[in-house]
């Protein structure tokens, strides 16, 4: 998909962006199904989040940014099976996630030890979807999505998109421009069409940023991108079963 192709489809995918977003917190009846938020609680030396979300584990990401700072970026795997996959009113799929809960230490808590921790429970519960908790360059931390079921029930390893090795010219473009050129060539590449979404549009149309490489992962090129901004971006790339598309949002961290 070419880089005009990408800035279509991004215009015509809001809509159901927006309808994506709304059916989340429906049920079939229209009733609100999951929380909005996941609920933190702190009695006797342990921290308690109990999440109830489509996708728990972003949910319990949310909170834990919210409690002590610590911004992750998070990427779906694939929801492609039935077993993944639910219906959250008449005409829409979403993750088939539910309630989770994840209990740690409140004594001054790692942030490396407590999300390693956060995975590997949730890899162990019946939400969909496995991961993987990757270490960044400066020290921040990715949580990718690299599994989830077939239509027989097995957890299939899956290629996240952004872990595919790019080749783009070196440009000078505003940073809108730069990150959907990465994502014109992720979807070029992938069979999944990656859109990007909700953003911080001024920040991103005011600042360029000269970027380019040879066979470069698209989470490095990304990142690299936001650093350009000289504010604290973090991403959510998120999965529609729907459509089959991803959205990429990215959201401002202010006062840092």
């Amino acid at each position: 998909m070419g880089w005009n192709e990408a800035i279509k489809l991004r215009s015509a995918s809001l809509p159901a962006l927006c309808l994506l977003y709304v059916t989340c917190a429906l049920d079939a009846s229209g009733a609100a199904s999951y929380a909005k938020e996941a609920v933190i609680t702190e009695t006797a030396g342990t921290v308690r989040i109990a999440a109830d979300s489509p996708r728990p584990l972003e949910q319990v990401l949310n909170a834990l940014q919210s409690k002590y700072g610590w911004i992750v970026n998070y990427e779906d795997p694939q929801y492609v099976s039935a077993v993944d996959v639910i219906k959250a009113s008449s005409d829409s799929q979403v993750p088939s996630g539910g309630s989770f809960t994840f209990e740690f230490s409140s004594a001054a808590p790692d942030e490396g030890k407590t999300l390693r921790q956060l995975v590997d429970t949730y890899n162990k519960s019946k939400n969909p979807g496995h991961f993987e908790l990757r270490h960044t360059a400066d020290g921040g931390f990715n949580v990718v999505g690299t599994a989830g079921h077939s239509d027989k029930g097995e957890i299939v390893e899956q290629q996240a998109p952004f872990d595919l090795a790019l080749t783009l010219s070196n440009k000078e473009q505003t940073i809108d421009e730069t990150v959907t050129r990465i994502c014109a060539e992720v979807s070029r590449q992938s069979r999944s069409n990656v859109v990007l979404a909700i953003s911080p549009r001024k920040i991103l149309f005011q600042n360029r940023v000269a970027l380019g490489g040879n066979k470069v992962a698209a989470r490095e090129l990304l990142s690299k991108s936001l650093g350009a901004t000289h504010g604290k971006i973090y991403w959510r790339l998120l999965f529609d079963p729907e459509s089959k598309n991803y959205y990429l949002n990215l959201h401002l961290v202010h006062g840092v």
